[in-house]
């Protein structure tokens, strides 16, 4: 069984797509994070999970500190994790320019999964 973190301060929306998952009946671990720094703790004494859905606006250490951090604790290997970054805001071009330096990095337009981003991420 493969692992998913899901990283988000927002507890409604952990809630929420935690249970889209689970009626999805997709075969992963899933695992709630509140931040970057509890994402990068666990992710540190853990095996790496097989995907990451980031938030980028969080506290203590928000989505681009984690993806800095993150590729740090790699250093230079490469891993087959997936990082979906969930975006419930606008971010200015410069911001969006930086995400596309991470090559392992997509981005959904909104925090809440639906069923088809589910089926075409997960299920393919």
């Amino acid at each position: 069984m493969g692992k998913i973190l899901l990283v988000d301060d927002d507890k409604a929306t952990n809630f929420y797509n935690q249970i889209i998952l689970k009626r999805n009946k997709v075969d992963y671990e899933i695992k709630v994070l509140e931040n970057g720094l509890m994402a990068m703790e666990y992710i540190q004494g853990n095996t790496l999970p097989d995907f990451i859905f980031l938030d980028i606006n969080m506290p203590v250490m928000d989505g681009f500190q984690f993806l800095k951090a993150y590729e740090g604790f790699l250093k230079g290997e490469t891993n087959n994790t997936k990082i979906y970054v969930m975006m419930s805001v606008v971010l200015s071009l410069e911001k969006l320019q930086e995400l596309e330096n991470y090559k392992y990095v997509k981005v959904l337009n909104s925090k809440m999964l639906t069923n088809s981003q589910i089926n075409k991420i997960l299920k393919t």
